[in-house]
């Protein structure tokens, strides 16, 4: 399916560009008409003239399109300079041949002698040919230009992709260390808790690798992943830690995978939570998007680098959605949009 629209799109962009050059073409001879006539005095009827040199002029831009086309192609020419003084004598040739071998086919063998206006001819023709070929080169280099600019956004993409991938990657140390060693403990003393434990470690691990393939994933499914988490860190942390989550809207909207994850682990990360200073994290999910805010209570020793909210920043940045951080004496809170 996606083959198809990009397929569609080309052509669609193809018949534009042959819509917009032959109009080039029919208004620069138009132009040149008038140029002639003033410059020569020539007096003559000009859709005549207009009608009988359409066609010729469509046909010799065509075939500076392809000379220039031909000449990016094969000779491979660094120097601009020299590749378009090259294109426009190879294209000017061109032309002149054409207007030579159309007056032929008319006339008969022209005699240059005898009748001048076919050098002067010539010379407006090579006039005109040498703007249609400027024009051609203007294009090729947008169109290079746009190539350029479309492979540098891809490798950003895929820069900013790998970052969040290798950043989701350090989940799984870190957790799996602090999650193993509960889970040793746990198995000395409760072993309903230690079974209910292995099955959240179990979907924890699960979402993650599912979600690889995912760039996107519903709020059901973050929220669920989420209660996993949650449940794992509440074993660590016990009631040191408080998570208030609260929905007011549908469960079906997009968000980044692992993001609300990401959000709560930087508040338990950064933050103190013990029996004496408690750490309570608020999840406030609405309509406009998710507000996920903590009271600030700062370790000492806490990583002030912020790499995970930079990565969340430039996933959303992809889908053209910014994540708003509210940084204030007492409190954290960042704001983050939905992708639907």
């Amino acid at each position: 399916m996606g083959r198809r629209i990009e397929l569609k799109t080309m052509k669609t962009t193809d018949k534009k560009h042959i819509i917009a050059f032959v109009l080039i073409v029919a208004i620069l001879l138009v132009f040149f008409f008038y140029v002639f006539k003033t410059l020569t005095g020539k007096e003559g009827d000009f859709l005549q003239f207009f009608l009988i040199n359409l066609l010729p002029c469509v046909l010799i831009a065509s075939g500076d399109f392809f000379i220039v086309n031909a000449i990016y192609k094969y000779l491979k020419i660094r120097n601009i300079y020299f590749h378009i003084t090259l294109d426009l004598l190879i294209s000017s040739l061109f032309s002149v041949v054409v207007i030579i071998l159309g007056n032929m086919i008319i006339k008969g063998l022209p005699d240059f002698d005898s009748n001048p206006q076919i050098i002067k001819s010539s010379i407006f023709i090579i006039l005109w040919n040498s703007i249609v070929v400027l024009l051609i080169e203007i294009f090729f280099y947008n169109q290079r230009q746009i190539s350029s600019e479309n492979k540098i956004a891809v490798m950003e993409k895929e820069r900013i992709q790998y970052q969040y991938e290798t950043l989701k990657a350090q989940v799984n140390p870190h957790f799996l260390f602090n999650s193993l060693n509960i889970l040793s403990s746990l198995a000395y003393e409760d072993a309903e808790k230690t079974n209910l434990f292995a099955k959240k470690m179990s979907g924890v691990y699960r979402y993650l690798l599912l979600t690889n393939e995912h760039p996107i994933v519903t709020l059901k499914e973050e929220l669920a992943f989420l209660d996993s988490y949650i449940y794992l860190e509440k074993i660590r942390f016990e009631n040191n830690l408080l998570i208030e989550i609260r929905k007011n809207t549908e469960l079906n909207r997009k968000v980044i995978p692992v993001s609300l994850q990401l959000l709560v682990e930087n508040a338990v990360k950064h933050n103190i939570a013990t029996s004496g200073q408690k750490l309570m994290v608020h999840i406030e999910i609405s309509a406009e998007g998710i507000i996920v805010s903590n009271l600030l209570q700062l370790r000492k020793t806490a990583d002030r680098g912020g790499v995970g909210l930079t990565n969340l920043q430039n996933q959303y940045a992809l889908y053209n959605k910014t994540i708003d951080i509210i940084k204030t004496e007492t409190e954290f809170i960042v704001k983050m949009p939905f992708l639907d």
